[in-house]
């Protein structure tokens, strides 16, 4: 069986986003984070995506917070069917990836830009997040291996 991978530097995020956008049922700011947060994830820790890595996600399972699982599902392959994406009632937007050579990065999306989702217009913001700098959307650990 031949299993996928994801190259992060090669990976086309429109493309993602759709994808994200037909397993998630709309597009929303939360959705394009998490697939970004996936993607950031396999580069930091320099991984292919969707097996010998797992994530555990504080973003629980109320909406809107809870759509960043979905795409994080998307940019990291990970997914909780797999059994490698564990969702956390915690209610932040945070996630912790980890190889399973122990290496690993915590990644959370700036307060400041989910404060900036109230009152907007969620398809304008999604579309501001696709192209937004990473340093601006998150703040991240360095792996530690």
């Amino acid at each position: 069986m031949k299993k996928l991978t994801i190259d992060p530097s090669a990976a086309d995020l429109p493309a993602m986003i759709e994808r994200g956008t037909l397993l998630h049922g709309h597009l929303g700011p939360f959705l394009v984070a998490g697939i970004r947060m996936g993607l950031l994830a396999l580069e930091l820790l320099n991984s292919p995506g969707y097996f010998n890595l797992r994530v555990e996600s504080a973003a629980g399972t109320k909406t809107p917070l809870s759509c960043l699982n979905d795409g994080i599902q998307i940019g990291s392959g990970c997914t909780a069917g797999k059994g490698n994406l564990r969702i956390v009632g915690e209610g932040v937007a945070r996630a912790r990836f980890v190889t399973d050579e122990g290496a690993s990065v915590t990644i959370r999306l700036r307060q400041s830009v989910i404060d900036s989702f109230a009152g907007s217009d969620l398809r304008e913001k999604s579309q501001e997040l696709e192209t937004m700098a990473r340093g601006a959307l998150f703040e991240w650990t360095e792996p530690s291996s």
